[in-house]
């Protein structure tokens, strides 16, 4: 397994999509109030990542979810923000926007309660799948060369995570995509950081 440098991986903050069981994909909403409240206990965790690692690089997906979470952890700090496509949520294709229970619905073999909600958005039709995501989370993590902070998405993170310690699909799938928090990866290991 190949080994990165220290990884932290914050997951945007609750957005109304999230509450209304709305497919994101590449759309955005806003952040609600719980989701600014978890950007904030973020901030607090990341004082302890930055204790340790002062001049760790920050990147951020350029999608307003990431952004706007980033404005709330990175408040205070004199960091510059890169900002890397490569972060961003997977494409949903014709399911972005919708309802949760509406794909249901209509496609009930891709999205149902035996499937977990991170296979089921690795098939939404005429999405990014997993092939495609996996390329360019590899390659973000292949670019990483000293201790980084990287803002991101759910879906996202998850495939991110998964690849950094090793996992295989299966594996990945059952990773926790708490909001809130900080995933934080050290030598192909997952802590998850709380405040």
């Amino acid at each position: 397994m190949q080994k990165y440098p220290p990884l932290y991986i914050l997951r945007h903050g609750q957005t109304e999509w999230n509450v209304e069981r709305r497919c994101q994909g590449n759309l955005n909403s806003a952040l609600t109030d719980l989701g600014r409240a978890q950007a904030a206990d973020q901030r607090e965790i990341l004082k302890t990542v930055f204790a340790k690692h002062p001049t760790a690089r920050v990147v951020c997906s350029p999608q307003g979810r990431a952004r706007d979470t980033a404005k709330i952890a990175l408040a205070g700090r004199d960091v510059v923000v890169d900002f890397d496509p490569r972060l961003a949520e997977l494409t949903s294709g014709v399911w972005t926007g919708m309802k949760h229970d509406v794909i249901a619905a209509e496609w009930p073999d891709l999205f149902n309660p035996e499937i977990t909600i991170f296979e089921a958005s690795l098939n939404a039709v005429g999405g990014e799948g997993y092939d495609g995501l996996k390329a360019r989370c590899q390659s973000f993590l292949e670019s990483i060369t000293e201790p980084t902070v990287a803002i991101s998405h759910g879906i996202t993170s998850m495939v991110i995570r998964g690849l950094a310690s090793g996992l295989d699909y299966n594996a990945m799938k059952m990773l926790p995509y708490t909001q809130g928090c900080v995933f934080a990866l050290i030598e192909g290991k997952e802590q998850i950081m709380i405040r």
